[in-house]
């Protein structure tokens, strides 16, 4: 595990995981130059997916639901995915899930997060920064900028 990787988490004041993502990704303008987007499972993809088109009222952030096309999943700056896929040659990872995702190697950046509104769920994010920290890299805690 490559210790130069930045690994930072952000608090999510309320609970929605979805918003919070998409929130981030307008805030950090679409945290170019590209995205990976780990859902943990296709309902959260879709609903993410759609609040995508909606999160700025002039225009939409680019992205897609990943497919079986490589070549289409390479085009997008922005792709949601139920597992790690590496087709547009992501940068950073946004883990949407409550686990540490598998084979973060080749990241430049991690964002994970912190359920502020939930003691158990604050519990898991600890824990996924311990392992982290365990890795070998060196997790941040960045709060809230929403």
């Amino acid at each position: 595990m490559s210790s130069d990787m930045r690994v930072h988490f952000e608090l999510l004041e309320n609970p929605d995981r979805v918003e919070g993502i998409a929130r981030l990704l307008l805030r950090r303008n679409r945290l170019t130059p590209s995205v990976l987007v780990l859902c943990p499972d296709p309902g959260f993809a879709a609903q993410l997916d759609e609040r995508l088109w909606t999160i700025h009222p002039e225009s939409f952030l680019a992205h897609a639901v990943a497919g079986n096309d490589a070549a289409q999943n390479a085009q997008q700056p922005i792709l949601l995915a139920t597992s790690i896929i590496r087709d547009n040659k992501p940068a950073v990872l946004i883990n949407g899930g409550l686990e540490v995702p598998p084979d973060i190697s080749g990241f430049a950046h991690l964002v994970d997060f912190v359920d502020g509104w939930d003691e158990g769920l604050k519990q898991a994010a600890r824990e996924r920064f311990r392992t982290y920290s365990q890795m070998g890299l060196d997790p941040k805690y960045l709060g809230s900028k929403t």
